[in-house]
């Protein structure tokens, strides 16, 4: 029809090359949402998938195969009302949608979800139902796993809307793809069998140390194009296989990475150097990150290792072409994929060569919120050593945390607790302990959850960023910060249930929304703090759903917070306190699970942490009450039992509002 991209506005595009080597990921129908037709009957379409498995090179390939226009919403200007109807007219394509004749891939939901406000977003939305909700041809909106939930519930109420989701590769698949990666980088090799043999070697190696994960980490794309990185510049493959059948070489992500680094030592050649020696200090694995942290987080270049002036010229003429061609960099500061975009993060965060690295690094990945990179988490806890003192530092929490939200699939769940480790009887933490992080994955299917645990300081600051999902803080001296403050421009997103009780409470941001979570479950959150440090806040928060919101500090009862101040309960008698806190402590920890039921495994409820001073003996009387009932290795709230037998629901115990009926049962506990 002779259209081309130039005809378009800004984000749309006609694809006209195919992805090289493409190999499709599994693609089904999502059962965690309740559908009454498949994605062939509605108008609109979803597709999710977590973290850089690949949404955006499907989305493109479809287009190119089907002749589908291409709209990224992260090129395009910020979404609005009319945006998709405007783009429409403006780019003469109108007609063409009325009459059928062409249709609309939409990738990018994340960052149209960052760059727009909620109202805006929600009538983006609802201006593309509008326009599609009589064509035969579906438009398809492409987002990681919890933008497309959001974009569910607000399109769900218009009309049924099918959800697909993008799985992993399957061991054959992985090594099929990796493969075929491998032939489209090097189609006339003489070596490709021995190239192909060391890839099922390499990725057969990081499957068996990641059993836990399955295909989702050994089927993760950006994994298996490291493996085609690192095999596909090889100079000896014969020696690697040789290494690997031995096993001496070790096979981890990391150990892939280090391989790549190591490779790119080859450039040295001692002969140029007036001190042919210098090179064995010159451009080590350490080296190499520290320049490319530099150039992805904007920061100064470190400084040369000490050499005479000769050696020192010539290797500043070679540098910066080495590190701007580097495998692990694409368009010189941009890292050429996730995976070692991980690698360079994790290295900045706990190596970096400055402060200023560190700071740099800190506040790039806490500004990311739920677009965080799914592989930092992997690679950084891989690199702190195992054991009861595993230490994480406080400031590094959040970033970890939603670096393992991103890689969470429809089905998945994670929460987040940071709690110190002793506390006296009046709650006030014991001098000289620290505080300890627990993170939970749960995964339908699997009956136990991986836990995480971690050692930090109990007086640190926490960065959160601005989009906060399922977190329990107990941390009476640390300054939580909700908000990248590099732009407070964003909303802040909480989403229920949330407990935060700290010193200090910052949150960088003008605007506060408050959602449910997606499965109907408790909807609660409490802010709590000595200080409160809010300067920015002039709206009121928004609540959504069936959610509540309380906020207890001083002058809490100022605008914009006046409608959600709250005074938790105290009483004159400090076993009583202790009491209600331990009584709190078992109601907040329940999450949905099921169809719905509030449950929690049993090693989380009878932790010694949970139990320690007089919890033991208000969980006996919740249990013998029917408050909680145990069956297999989950115990079970009845959330009616426990209004009936204390006087408070779940809200109330999350906001610490206790009534007489609820201290006369714990002061029965103590009996």
């Amino acid at each position: 029809s002779g259209l081309t991209t130039s005809d378009l506005t800004t984000g749309w595009t006609l694809v006209d090359k195919s992805e090289k080597a493409f190999k499709e990921a599994p693609l089904d129908l999502s059962d965690e949402f309740n559908h009454e037709f498949g994605p062939g009957d509605s108008p609109i379409v979803l597709v999710s998938a977590a973290g850089a498995v690949g949404k955006t090179t499907l989305a493109r390939e479809i287009a190119y195969r089907t002749g589908a226009i291409y709209l990224d919403l992260a090129q395009s200007e910020p979404v609005g009302g009319h945006t998709f109807t405007g783009s429409l007219v403006n780019s003469y394509l109108y007609e063409r949608w009325k009459d059928q004749s062409i249709s609309v891939l939409i990738d990018g939901l994340d960052e149209a979800r960052l760059r727009a406000t909620p109202e805006a977003f929600e009538a983006f939305l609802y201006d593309i139902y509008r326009c599609s909700i009589d064509r035969r041809l579906p438009t398809v909106l492409f987002g990681r796993s919890v933008s497309v939930q959001d974009t569910w519930l607000i399109l769900s109420e218009k009309l049924e809307v099918p959800v697909l989701e993008i799985g992993y590769f399957g061991p054959k698949a992985s090594i099929e793809f990796a493969e075929a990666k491998l032939r489209a980088v090097n189609p006339s090799s003489s070596h490709l069998d021995t190239g192909c043999k060391a890839i099922r070697l390499l990725l057969e190696g990081i499957r068996s140390q990641t059993k836990e994960d399955g295909d989702r980490f050994a089927g993760y794309a950006p994994v298996l194009q490291a493996v085609v990185e690192r095999v596909g510049k090889e100079s000896n493959l014969a020696a690697l296989i040789a290494k690997i059948e031995k096993g001496v070489q070790p096979i981890t992500l990391q150990q892939v990475a280090f391989e790549i680094l190591e490779r790119e030592r080859s450039k040295l050649d001692r002969s140029i150097f007036e001190n042919h020696d210098i090179a064995d200090r010159l451009y080590l694995a350490d080296e190499q990150l520290n320049h490319l942290a530099a150039r992805v987080y904007g920061t100064s270049p470190p400084d040369l290792p000490v050499m005479s002036p000769h050696d020192a010229q010539i290797y500043e003429n070679v540098l910066p072409n080495w590190v701007a061609e580097h495998p692990f960099l694409v368009d010189q500061d941009c890292p050429s994929s996730a995976v070692f975009d991980a690698v360079i993060a994790t290295w900045a965060l706990r190596k970096g060569i400055s402060n200023e690295v560190k700071e740099a690094a800190v506040k790039r990945e806490v500004s990311r919120g739920f677009t965080a990179n799914p592989f930092l988490s992997e690679i950084y806890m891989n690199e702190i050593a195992e054991g009861p003192d595993r230490f994480l530092p406080s400031e590094h929490i959040g970033i970890i945390y939603s670096s393992l939200r991103a890689r969470l699939s429809l089905s998945d769940s994670a929460d987040l607790l940071i709690e110190i480790t002793d506390e006296g009887s009046d709650g006030d933490l014991i001098q000289g302990e620290q505080a300890e992080v627990e993170i939970t994955h749960s995964r339908r299917g699997i009956e136990q959850p991986r836990v995480f645990k971690f050692r930090t300081e109990p007086d640190g600051m926490i960065r959160l960023g601005n989009h906060i999902d399922d977190v329990e803080i107990t941390a009476p001296l640390s300054h939580v910060e909700i908000g990248p403050s590099t732009d407070p421009s964003n909303e802040v997103k909480f989403v229920a249930p949330i407990s935060i009780q700290c010193d200090i409470l910052s949150i960088n941001t003008k605007r506060v929304i408050v959602e449910p979570p997606l499965i109907k479950s408790v909807s609660s959150v409490f802010l709590e703090a000595n200080e409160f440090d809010g300067p920015m806040m002039t709206s009121v928060p928004v609540l959504r759903g069936q959610t509540t919101l309380a906020a207890f500090w001083p002058n809490v009862r100022n605008h914009p917070w006046t409608s959600f101040a709250v005074k938790p309960t105290s009483t004159e008698d400090s076993r009583i306190d202790e009491a209600l806190r331990r009584f709190r402590k078992f109601v907040i920890s329940f999450r949905s699970h099921g169809k719905g039921s509030l449950a929690r495994f049993e090693r989380k409820i009878e932790h010694e942490r949970m139990t320690k001073g007089v919890g033991q003996a208000v969980l006996n009387l919740m249990l013998k009450e029917n408050i909680l009932h145990k069956k297999n290795s989950m115990y079970f709230l009845a959330s009616d039992l426990l209004a009936k037998q204390t006087g408070v629901n779940y809200t109330d115990c999350m906001t610490r509002q206790f009534g007489p009926q609820a201290v006369e049962f714990v002061r029965k506990a103590l009996n």
